[in-house]
């Protein structure tokens, strides 16, 4: 049994001519809602997605971070055969130190998004119907899990990105 809340999104049926969209839109979305300090935001039309925008949360790291990952699934030999796509973000935060973890702190998992895909063919209309969907539930459950966020926040650090994470995903 799991110590951290899981939030598990409804699969998606995603046409992979639209994988980079949907990840990198999705990922945005969350690192936004639940990882970010002050940040300034950059909206963008999705290239292959044009009634969805995109919103781009702008901290360098996590662009990088999802752009490796997307390259890492296009790329795996696996995605050719596979079904489905399972992508997790976790979020950790620093534990107490002793003086023996001092140069390593130990992080914990306090909590994981999982994002679900099955590969199938889709009209366009579809699935930027069912992406925005899947949007505003991102949404949803990011507001009705804010408590987190709002208490450990300090201002003074200024630093866009509030919280270590881990980024994963695996073919089925």
């Amino acid at each position: 049994m799991l110590d951290y809340p899981q939030f598990k999104l409804p699969e998606f049926l995603l046409d992979k001519t639209y994988l980079e969209d949907v990840i990198c839109t999705a990922l945005n979305l969350i690192f936004f809602h639940r990882a970010l300090g002050p940040v300034k935001l950059n909206h963008m039309r999705c290239e292959r997605l044009p009634k969805i925008t995109q919103l781009r949360c702008g901290e360098p790291q996590v662009d990088k971070d999802i752009k490796k990952l997307i390259d890492n699934i296009n790329n795996d030999p696996n995605m050719i055969n596979c079904s489905s796509l399972q992508i997790s973000l976790k979020f950790m935060e620093e534990q107490p130190t002793t003086l023996l973890q001092f140069f390593k702190p130990k992080l914990k998992v306090f909590e994981e998004w999982l994002l679900l895909f099955q590969f199938g063919l889709s009209s366009l209309d579809k699935t930027q119907d069912e992406f925005t969907h899947m949007l505003n539930k991102i949404i949803d459950i990011a507001t009705a899990n804010y408590d987190h966020f709002d208490e450990q926040f300090d201002q003074s650090q200024q630093k866009p990105l509030k919280y270590p994470y881990e980024l994963t995903f695996n073919f089925q």
